[in-house]
């Protein structure tokens, strides 16, 4: 941690040159993605903080740390003694500018933030007289002397047979059709936009790309050497710019009317707001439509889940098989699963790092392993949570299991239980077309709520086709989100629960939404295939219709596998899937 006070110091020192009271930053980057490359991990080479939602604003006598509650552990064990931590759902940084800050300037790069960040943030500070201040001059970036480089890599054209409708059918459905300019600065969207994979996040298939389109051009803005010759052949009526064009090119704009996405980066909205232009801010188009999966791409997801299915069924006899006579770490643990999934030729990478978690390590929510992680011990519970990238299709599993001679106490099969009850009141629901997923989510917490118990995450997030593991606008929460679920929306099904320091417990599947039987209704399908722990399962605590439905999913779980499986495989799959 010395390493880590001494670069907070240095940054301290250049505040109090420039007379700046606070600095500002997340860990977000210029792409504003969730999980940005480690060249961009700014956060985590200032604090250490590897999560995925972290804020630090950091003064010469104060340093505040903003996070939700999936890492509010976490930050208690990576971020130095220095640091005050706040659950944003309680405390965020715009309240707490608004309550705690009076006349200070906070600095921050608004290349990194989001336009609604940004305007919030502005408009919370002027109340007690604070000002925002940009980073021109990358006053952080220019403290960072080992940066790593980027990958330079070229991207790749994903088929027609795997997305199920061209770049120029996706095009037509948004463009303009006046003499509007619209820009998409999310390289995901541009990514599902054009058909085309790449190498530049890690865990995630995107290329960093930003887009202009109007009723005439298509311009894309690339790093030029990642750019292969195939795609300049069949993309003849995509114009190719260097990346570094885009912001000259967008300062150039005079009297346009310019549509832009709610989450452009404030620099970028800056930038076009000049010059007289009519900018307005909505909707990343592509957001709604990626959403709604079409009828190749949840063949693909089936798919993958199948080949997924595979190797969570090879990994977990693996590890009930040698976790105590080797010694197995967590972090041995995940790369064996990693390798069980390469076994599949449509595995393209992990969806996201692996959470393999046993004991207390599994009370923290987004737990990452390290090389010298604990070995996983006998007699408790192991919580892995993981998933895969296949060429059409991603996956997000999770699965609790108990790992020992002995029974699992009767506290731990009776909170198992709640939780999988929770599970299945998802799973099975059937809800009026227009729910939102904020009505539903408290189905997933009922009966822990019953016992003044909950879990301090949302209970769905939607999830991308061979993109994104967390894809927008769907959700499944107690955050309103006025998001509609609608057929071809794929979310997660994953309620909790965790005691500090001992356990943790979650079960997740994704599931598809789609028409239910009953006229005006909808449904959801569960695409992932694993078995549950019938050594968990309390069963006297589940009712007629939730033991039918782990027995049916069982069932389908065996027959869906075991036609791709060894014989010693299939009679393992048939133990795990037995009748309750």
């Amino acid at each position: 941690m010395k390493e880590i006070k001494e670069r907070i110091d240095k940054l301290i020192h250049q505040l109090k040159l420039r007379k700046i009271d606070f600095y500002l930053i997340s860990t977000s980057d210029e792409f504003l993605n969730e999980y940005p490359p480690n060249y961009n991990m700014r956060l985590k080479w200032l604090t250490n903080f590897s999560g995925s939602n972290g804020i630090a604003l950091i003064s010469r006598s104060n340093k505040y740390f903003f996070t939700d509650g999936r890492y509010i552990l976490q930050s208690k064990k990576q971020l130095i003694k220095d640091f005050k931590i706040f659950d944003s759902a309680k405390v965020n940084i715009f309240s707490f500018v608004l309550n705690y800050l009076k006349k200070k300037q906070i600095m921050l790069d608004m290349r990194c933030f989001s336009t609604n960040f940004v305007k919030t943030l502005i408009s919370k500070a002027k109340e007690n007289r604070n000002v925002i201040v940009n980073d021109k001059k990358k006053l952080f970036d220019n403290l960072w002397k080992d940066r790593p480089k980027e990958l330079d890599k070229k991207f790749f054209m994903l088929e027609e047979r795997f997305t199920g409708q061209s770049f120029n059918e996706k095009v037509n459905r948004i463009r303009p059709k006046d003499k509007s300019i619209l820009v998409i600065s999310s390289p995901e969207s541009v990514c599902w936009l054009l058909n085309i994979r790449g190498y530049d996040v890690e865990n995630t298939p995107l290329i960093f790309s930003r887009l202009i389109l109007t009723k005439q051009k298509i311009e894309l803005f690339v790093n030029k050497n990642k750019v292969p010759n195939e795609f300049i052949n069949k993309y003849k009526k995509v114009l190719i710019f260097d990346i570094n064009k885009f912001e000259t090119t967008i300062s150039k704009y005079l009297n346009k009317n310019i549509l832009v996405d709610k989450q452009i980066s404030y620099f970028f909205y800056d930038l076009l707001n000049n010059n007289n232009n009519n900018v307005k801010l909505i909707d990343d188009p592509c957001i709604k439509l990626k959403s709604l999966k079409n009828s190749v791409e949840i063949k693909y997801s089936k798919q993958a889940h199948l080949n997924d299915g595979i190797a969570l069924v090879k990994f977990f006899k693996w590890l009930g098989e040698n976790y105590l006579k080797k010694k197995v770490t967590e972090f041995l643990a995940a790369k064996v699963l990693e390798d069980f999934r390469k076994e599949n030729k449509d595995f393209f990478s992990p969806s996201f790092g692996t959470i393999s978690a046993s004991g207390p390590n599994a009370s923290i929510i987004h737990y990452q392993p390290e090389q010298n992680s604990p070995v996983i011990k006998e007699d408790n519970l192991y919580l892995c949570d993981s998933g895969g990238q296949y060429y059409g299709g991603t996956t997000d599993v999770t699965r609790t299991v108990f790992l020992g001679k002995k029974k699992p106490s009767n506290i731990i099969k009776e909170l198992y239980t709640k939780v999988l009850i929770g599970h299945i009141n998802i799973a099975t629901l059937k809800f009026p077309v227009g729910t939102k997923g904020f009505q539903i989510d408290s189905l997933a917490r009922y009966n822990l709520w019953n016992c003044g118990l909950d879990y301090n995450h949302g209970t769905g997030h939607g999830v991308g086709s061979f993109l994104g593991v967390h894809e927008g606008p769907q959700s499944i929460s107690k955050n309103i989100n006025n998001t509609v679920l609608e057929p071809g929306m794929i979310l997660s099904n994953e309620p909790g629960y965790y005691k500090d320091k001992m356990f943790g417990i979650r079960i997740e599947n994704l599931v598809l939404v789609k028409k239910s039987s009953f006229k005006g209704f909808l449904e959801f399908e569960t695409l992932s295939l694993f078995p549950y722990d019938l050594n968990l399962i309390k069963s006297e605590m589940l009712n007629k219709d939730q033991k039918k439905f782990v027995n049916s999913y069982h069932s389908k779980v065996y027959k869906s596998l075991s036609p791709f499986l060894k014989k010693n495989y299939n009679l393992w799959l048939k133990k795990k899937t037995k009748l309750i």
